[in-house]
């Protein structure tokens, strides 16, 4: 920690990382719930209407099913799996340093930065702690890279400082 103004820190994504904050930030739409739904059911209504009509459960049938239930989760993979693999920037180590002005994240051959009145939201979710720049959209930053509970909290704190949410930030027990 550098000092309260500024705090910085090394990170980095695995790509199951990478799929798991895919999937938490789906699950942060409502929207996507409808989207996510939808391929399961048609999958059931599939099979049910086939059936219904005396046809089947042949590998064609099976196959419809499969991949209805499978596209989902298959479309996350290879979401992360593009953005990981293909693009090295997405690879790179990169700093995330937290200041007066917002949150960036710097890497070798790029700079992101969002300034605090964009971040309205801070939650703890599932290994990570992420700061929401946008319904569904934040940086996802995996409690690995900030071990140290008293850094977490000094960056929770900046952050409820600049005026974020914070309520769904707490350490859980």
């Amino acid at each position: 920690m550098d000092s309260p103004e500024k705090i910085s820190f090394p990170s980095s994504f695995s790509y199951w990382e990478r799929v798991r904050a895919s999937a938490l930030l789906m699950l942060e739409r409502k929207a996507s719930y409808v989207f996510i739904a939808f391929w399961p059911l048609a999958a059931i209504g599939l099979a049910a209407l086939s059936l219904s009509k005396g046809r089947p459960f042949d590998a064609q049938l099976c196959a419809v099913v499969a991949g209805c239930l499978l596209f989902v989760p298959a479309m996350l993979l290879l979401g992360a799996a593009s953005t990981h693999y293909v693009y090295k920037q997405s690879r790179e180590p990169f700093t995330y340093v937290f200041d007066d002005d917002g949150i960036h994240a710097v890497g070798v051959s790029y700079e992101y930065a969002h300034k605090w009145p964009a971040i309205f939201k801070v939650k703890r979710r599932a290994g990570f702690l992420m700061f929401f720049f946008a319904p569904g959209a934040a940086h996802c930053i995996p409690l690995h890279s900030i071990a140290d509970t008293e850094l977490q909290a000094s960056l929770i704190a900046m952050a409820a400082a600049k005026g974020a949410d914070v309520s769904g930030a707490a350490a859980s027990a």
